[in-house]
């Protein structure tokens, strides 16, 4: 089997088991929703909607993140890990966004990039998931689960990212991003994987 058919037979069990995932982050607006994937980083999806709450009731703009005290920020997303680099980053885009973007986040990869602590991966998140372009971000659970599928045999997420862009359709990056992640939890998880249980492993 070719590596396109290969990828249109997962996309059918993906789509089986999962045809409309949500996202998973708790948001109310473009910036929650990019402080979110920042905390996101290296922690739970279910840490950080129990973190998210509570901080942006301290501030869920950029005008109001910006005037937070960096102790402060990193006393309430503390659990998240990181929280020191991650209070930092979160304060300090928030001022580059009121300062630069007049409180505005921007619709832009390259320009998302620039902000402290969002990388690639993160920027690309929010552009496919927030502001609906293509794109399709790609963490080391993706990158495990593409080289597991063999759809990529690529030693990095970046080459990682190219492959699966290759693999699937435009249209459907973004939510191929979430179907994948949801499947890895349900059926192909890093440590205890039966493969004669999973839906794709079991053939692939």
């Amino acid at each position: 089997m070719i590596k396109k058919e290969r990828a249109q037979k997962i996309q059918g069990i993906l789509e089986h088991h999962f045809p409309k995932p949500a996202i998973p982050l708790s948001h109310v607006n473009s910036f929650t929703f990019l402080v979110a994937v920042l905390l996101s980083a290296q922690c739970t999806d279910e840490r950080v909607n129990k973190i998210t709450p509570k901080l942006f009731e301290l501030g869920d703009s950029p005008e109001k993140m910006s005037k937070l005290n960096v102790d402060d920020i990193e006393r309430v997303i503390r659990p998240c890990g990181l929280s020191k680099n991650k209070a930092k980053n979160i304060k300090r885009l928030s001022e580059i966004l009121v300062e630069e973007y007049n409180g505005v986040v921007p619709q832009s990869l390259e320009a998302l990039e620039t902000l402290p602590g969002v990388g690639h991966k993160t920027a690309s998140v929010v552009m496919v998931q927030e502001f609906n372009t293509p794109a399709f971000p790609v963490d080391t659970h993706i990158h495990r689960l593409a080289k597991r599928w063999k759809l990529s045999s690529g030693k990095n997420v970046v080459q990682t990212e190219k492959d699966l862009k290759a693999c699937f359709n435009k249209r459907d990056w973004g939510k191929l991003h979430l179907q994948i992640i949801y499947f890895g939890r349900a059926f192909c998880p890093a440590r205890g994987h039966i493969v004669e249980k999973c839906p794709i492993c079991s053939w692939v």
